[in-house]
C-alpha cells in the first residue's frame, strides 16, 4: 500500500508531547488530533509491510467494527525527511544509525479520562469496577487479546462507556479467547506493582467476580482464575 510522504505542512503548529533520542514520539495538531511516530526496527521483512503502525490502524477499524470504542484514525503516513522529526534536544540521527521506513499515524483521541486517572483522583467507584469486569469479559468474547491492558489504556468516556488507546499491541480472533489466553490477558492487567497496590485487594476481587459472572465461567475455571490472580498480584513483573 502506498501512503502520503508527511510533509512539514502537515506539523505546521504542531506542539511536542514526547519524544526521546531517537526523535518525536508524539505531536498534538492545533485542532486536537495527535501524530504517533512508528520507527522500524528492520528496514526488511514483514515489519515494513505490517508494522506497528499499520496494526495501529488495523485495530482501530476492527475495533470500530466489534462496537469497542478508541482512537479514530484520519490518515498514515510516510515519512522520508527524518529532520521533520528530529528531537529538540537531540542532534538528528547520524546515517549509520537512521531507521527508515518511519510512518506517522494521524488519529483523534478517544474522549474521557483513563481508569489510571480516575484511581489517582480517588474516582475509582464499585461500579465502575463492576463494569470494568463486564468490559474485559466483553474484550475476551469478542477475541480481543490486548497484551497492552492497563488501567492506563482504558479510558471511561464521556457517555459512560469503556474504551482502548494505545492500540498497536494486539490481536484481534474471530473467535473467544482461549481460557489460557484469557489468563495471559489478566497478567497485563496486573503487570505494574504500584498500580496494583492502589487498585486494592477489594476491588481486584470485585472485578473478578464481575469477570466471572459475565463470562459465565465454570466453577473450576472460576478457581483457577481466582488463584492465578492471587499470584499474579503477589508477584508483578513491574
Amino acid at each position: 500500500m502506498k501512503y502520503p510522504v508527511l510533509t512539514q505542512a502537515h506539523l505546521a503548529d504542531a506542539t511536542i508531547v514526547e519524544y526521546d533520542p531517537r526523535g518525536i514520539k508524539v505531536l498534538r495538531l492545533p485542532g486536537g488530533d495527535y501524530l504517533k511516530v512508528f520507527r522500524l526496527r528492520h528496514q526488511y521483512g514483514w515489519a515494513r509491510l505490517h508494522g506497528y503502525a499499520q496494526r495501529f490502524c488495523k485495530h482501530a477499524r476492527k475495533l470500530d467494527q466489534k462496537g469497542i470504542p478508541t482512537v479514530q484514525v484520519k490518515q498514515c503516513y510516510r515519512a522520508d525527511n527524518p529532520e521533520l522529526l528530529k528531537a529538540p534536544d537531540f542532534p538528528c540521527p547520524t546515517e549509520s544509525t537512521l531507521t527508515k521506513h518511519t510512518y506517522v499515524v494521524e488519529y483523534a483521541p478517544l474522549a474521557g479520562q483513563t481508569l489510571k486517572d480516575l484511581l489517582k483522583q480517588q474516582l475509582m467507584s464499585d461500579t465502575l469496577v463492576v463494569q470494568l469486569g463486564k468490559f474485559i469479559a466483553e474484550l475476551h468474547a469478542k477475541g480481543i487479546y490486548f497484551r497492552s491492558l492497563h488501567l492506563g489504556n482504558i479510558v471511561l468516556t464521556p457517555d459512560g462507556q469503556l474504551g482502548l488507546i494505545d492500540i498497536a499491541d494486539m490481536d484481534i480472533y474471530p473467535w473467544k479467547l482461549w481460557f489460557s489466553t484469557r489468563l495471559r490477558s489478566f497478567r497485563h492487567l496486573t503487570r505494574y506493582a504500584t498500580l496494583n497496590q492502589s487498585f486494592g485487594i477489594s476491588r481486584w476481587s470485585l472485578l473478578q467476580e464481575s469477570y466471572i459472572s459475565e463470562a459465565k465461567l465454570s466453577t473450576l475455571k472460576s478457581r483457577w482464575l481466582r488463584k492465578k490472580m492471587q499470584h499474579f498480584l503477589l508477584h508483578p513483573p513491574h
